[in-house]
């Protein structure tokens, strides 16, 4: 809970009080590996943070194959952005790759957040503008970059996940077969000799 105020507090400060009243729409709930968060097909009607563990963000192609877009660990949000403020219905599905525990805000708890809390609406902003910005950049590398530059940019991005999931979730989401990651991987460690 405190980084996520910590996070909050970084963009535009929030009062003590406002502090408490933001905990007190707080729920801490526990997702075992697996376990959906949230499903293609439905509203979105919740905002999580991820304390510890790993998300896969997916969805699946017109052929059937799942195509994971990105990967949401600790000290980032999870949620369908477009499902959850317009309403509509899902196009993700956000499954835990780890056990793993989120804060999470309800929407009914969101709007009232956003009449309790002076800043919030503008807090709230600002991480919807980064999250845009980041997801944007992430599509445009996985459609630009060769296979060896985006599995450098994954290692980057995403520093301590790689450990933490299975190969298989790697090359789905940057878009090439198990064996040419095997390959890639080879190589960097060679090259890092």
């Amino acid at each position: 809970m405190n980084n996520l105020i910590a996070l909050f507090n970084s963009i535009l400060p929030l009062s003590k009080k406002e502090e408490l009243i933001i905990n007190k729409y707080l729920t801490l709930d526990n997702y075992s590996k697996k376990d959906c968060y949230n499903e293609e097909g439905k509203i979105c009607n919740k905002l999580g943070f991820v304390e510890c563990g790993v998300f896969k963000v997916s969805s699946f192609k017109n052929n059937g194959d799942e195509y994971i877009k990105y990967f949401v660990s600790e000290g980032h949000f999870l949620i369908d952005l477009d499902s959850f403020f317009h309403k509509t219905i899902s196009t993700e599905n956000i499954v835990a790759l780890t056990d793993s525990e989120i804060f999470t805000i309800s929407r009914s708890s969101f709007n009232i957040l956003k009449n309790e809390v002076s800043n919030f609406s503008e807090i709230i902003s600002e991480l919807k503008q980064r999250a845009l910005l980041e997801k944007l950049s992430i599509k445009n590398e996985m459609l630009v970059d060769d296979a060896l530059t985006k599995y450098t940019k994954f290692i980057q991005r995403y520093p301590t996940v790689a450990q933490r999931i299975s190969q298989r979730h790697i090359a789905l989401h940057l878009g090439i077969s198990e064996y040419t990651l095997s390959r890639i991987r080879a190589k960097k460690t060679f090259l890092a000799l």
